[in-house]
Parts: C-alpha cells; structure tokens; sequence
C-alpha cells in the first residue's frame, strides 16, 4: 500500500536500491566466502606440507631425531614416543603447548591460541614403523585477520554503495521522467480552443517517445473530429434554420394581409413543402446519429442483388420518365450477397435519384450488376450529366457537402445522400467510389462481398 502512494520517481529509486542491495549482499557474500575458503585452503596446505616434511624427514632417517636439527628451530613441531618427548623446536618450547595439550583428546586437527591472542592450526599424526608421534602447528593468525578484515570492508562498503545508488538512481530516474515531466505540462495546457498543439517528442524511438506519439495521433483525431462536429453543427443549424424561416415568413405574410381561401390553401402547400423538406432532413440526421453511435439495427441475409437493384429502378423510373431520361439495368443472374437490404436498398436509392436529379433532360443512366473473379459484387451507376470534379469525389461523402449550393437547395438537396450512402454501404463491409470514365457524366461504383 505504502509502494502506491509514492510518485514513479520514488518507487524507481526504492526498486532500483532494492535489486542492487539484494545483487550486492549475493556478490560481497560470494566474494567473502571465496576468499574465506581461499585462506583456509592457504593454511591447511601450510599445514599438510609442514607436517609431511617432518613425517618424510623420520622415515628417511629411520627415526633418527639428528636429522631434526636440520630443519631449524623456526618451526612449530613436537615428536613423541610411548607419551614421552623425543624431539621440540624451541618456538614449541617457548609456547609451553605441551602442558596445554596434556590430557586433551582430538582426533588430527585443533585449533591453538597463543597467551598472545594469536590462533595456530596443529595436526598431529602417527609414524607407525617407528612409534613416533608428531604434532605440528602453523600461524593461521594472518589468514584469520585478513579474512576478518575483508568481512568489514564487505560491510562497510554495502551502505556507502547504497548511499551512492540512492543518488544515483535519484539523479538518472529524474533524466529518465524528465520527458514525462515535459509531456504532463504540456498536456495540461492543451484544450479544446488549442487541440492542434501537440505533445513534445525527446526520442521518438524509446517508450515515451512512442507514447507521446500515440497521444499526438490521438489528439490530431480528436482535432479533427471536433472540426467535424463544430462543421456539423453549423450546416446543420444552418439547413435547419432555412425551412423554419421559411415557415414563418410564409405564415407572417399571410397574417399580415387579408386574402381569400385559395391565397391561404397556397400559403399552408408552401408551409407543408418546407415541413416535408425538414422532415426529410431531420430523419437523415437520424440516420446518420444512429450510425455514428453504432445503434443501427441491421439484419444481414442473404439477397438477391440483382432483384434488389432492379426493385430500386421500377420505384424511380417514373423519376427519370418525368426527364425524358433512358433508364436501363443489366446484370448477371443470381449474383448473392449477405447484406441488410433495407440499408442498402437506400444507399442505392440515393445514388441512383443524385443520377437522375443531377442529369439533364433526356439524359442516359445506366445500372450495371456484375461478379468479379476475386468474390466481390459490383454496382454501377453510370450516366452522362454534368459529373463531378476528381477534386470532389472524395469531398461529396462528407455531410453537408454540396459542389454547387445554390442548386442542390433548389433541388432538394441538403449534402446528406451520399454521406448516408458511404456509412450505409461500409456498414454492410462494402466500399463505394467515383471511377474514372471517357467523356462527361458520373461513374459511381458500389463494391460488396458475394455470398460464396
């Protein structure tokens, strides 16, 4: 609990002296006991080889103590025969270890301590062939110390590296943040006046780097779906506003003025065209708010296109008749598809009444249905109005999008057909896009995958 409470910085120092304290004691234990078992190793071969040069010394002399002199009086050793002393180096004598061995029981190996406070290592043994018994010793005071010593400074040392690690660690987990610190300031500043500013990037290449690239990413969709949805709401108002104006001005004329029967039947038809036009565009709106917050009810199947398509034509064919327009279809039978037709059935409506309106009179429209090899289903409108610039192809999916303003609000037209049609189409997995075509007029092709 205490771990959540601090910052990242603190918790970055506390783990990071904690993994090094812990690899520390695991290093100065395993040096410690290196140089321990080292030491010793150095004293016991002092030991062994001191006392077999004493046990060689007797068995190539045939036990003849003589040969003792030769090895000096610098030397800690003591021989015995039936109890009795045979032969001891003066530093034996000195130390006066015979009395302090008198009567104590150990096996070959002891440890002694001089009335000086130093610790010897003795090893005593049997020569067999010449009833001797030899008891040698080696100053392992030294190794001890040196030991001893060793374990301090292992000690000490653990607290002055921790101490070092602390700032240390302090001082690179601070560089470490520092862009972090850097990315908090400046996203405290951001708002939704100021979204095109961006997060600043130090290395692109590391964590940080990549997390406030992300978060640009991230900010830029923000900014642009803010655009969209300030741009919305004014074409929306605006579009809105139009038909309501409308209303009333018709309704304030006819109120101003005394008039018969047949000026107030014509006021009211004025007043019910704008009703229907708001209606329509209200219920466009809809559509689309309910498309953006993914609550369509769709109910995919599998459909004959081809009778779908011809179904949209028969409905609007009276549409083109008005304009003296050629209205064909062809299509290759039995081409299926797993769609929600009611939602695709509109997309294709409104494709298919932009071509009519927007072609002039006794224009050709053509409707093409195909199968390509790779699986997928084609729609194609093709007529030969005015078409559409290849700057705005892409432009015309956007809602409230409109190439020539004035005459789309004479026709009707508000810029949400083909934004209706894009989400509509991409609902049910397909695509839709303006071809290029030979000679004037609209190529729209609708792209969905068959049914297998």
């Amino acid at each position: 609990m205490i771990l959540h409470r601090l910052n990242i910085r603190h918790r970055l120092i506390l783990w990071n002296t904690s993994v090094l304290m812990i690899i520390l004691i695991v290093i100065f234990l395993g040096i410690y006991f290196f140089m321990h078992n080292r030491l010793e190793s150095m004293v016991q071969n002092r030991l062994d080889s001191g006392y077999k040069t004493i046990e060689d010394v007797i068995i190539n002399s045939r036990g003849d103590i003589c040969d003792f002199y030769h090895l000096g009086q610098n030397i800690l050793y003591q021989v015995k025969r039936d109890g009795k002393v045979v032969y001891q180096t003066e530093m034996w004598e000195e130390a006066q270890w015979t009395a302090a061995l008198e009567g104590k029981d150990f096996d070959s190996f002891t440890s002694l301590q001089s009335e000086e406070g130093r610790l010897y290592k003795l090893k005593r043994g049997t020569v067999p062939e010449y009833d001797l018994e030899v008891a040698f010793a080696t100053d392992a005071t030294d190794s001890i110390e040196s030991n001893r010593n060793l374990a301090l400074i292992l000690i000490a040392g653990i607290p002055g590296t921790l101490i070092l690690a602390l700032l240390g660690g302090y001082f690179l987990a601070g560089r470490a943040l520092s862009p972090i610190k850097a990315i908090t300031r400046k996203a405290q500043e951001i708002t939704a006046e100021s979204l095109s500013e961006r997060l600043p990037v130090q290395n692109p290449h590391d964590e940080i780097g990549h997390l406030a690239t992300v978060f640009n990413d991230t900010l830029a969709r923000i900014e642009n779906s803010f655009q969209q949805l300030r741009r919305f709401t004014a074409d929306a108002s605006h579009e809105l506003r139009t038909p309501l104006t409308s209303i009333r001005s018709v309704g304030e004329v006819a109120l101003q003025k005394s008039v018969d029967q047949k000026t107030y039947q014509e006021a009211i038809g004025s007043m019910l065209e704008e009703t229907e036009r708001l209606t329509h565009l209200v219920d466009n709106l809809l559509v689309l708010a309910r498309g953006d917050a993914g609550k369509a009810r769709l109910n995919p199947h599998s459909t004959d296109l081809g009778a779908l398509v011809r179904a949209v034509v028969d409905e609007l064919r009276i549409l083109a008749e008005e304009k003296n327009q050629t209205l064909s279809v062809s299509f290759q039978p039995s081409i299926m598809v797993t769609i929600d037709a009611a939602t695709i059935r509109q997309a294709l409506s409104n494709v298919l009444h932009n071509a009519i309106m927007y072609t002039q009179q006794g224009g050709q429209i053509d409707v093409l249905i195909s199968k390509t090899e790779d699986g997928h289903a084609i729609v194609d409108v093709i007529d030969n109005g005015p078409g559409i610039p290849a700057s705005d192809r892409s432009k015309v999916f956007e809602r409230f999008y409109r190439i020539d303003k004035a005459r789309s609000r004479a026709e009707g037209g508000v810029g949400l057909g083909l934004a209706i049609v894009r989400w509509a189409v991409e609902v049910n997995k397909g695509a839709i896009a303006f071809q290029d075509k030979n000679g004037p007029g609209t190529h729209c092709r609708i792209t969905l995958p068959a049914t297998r």
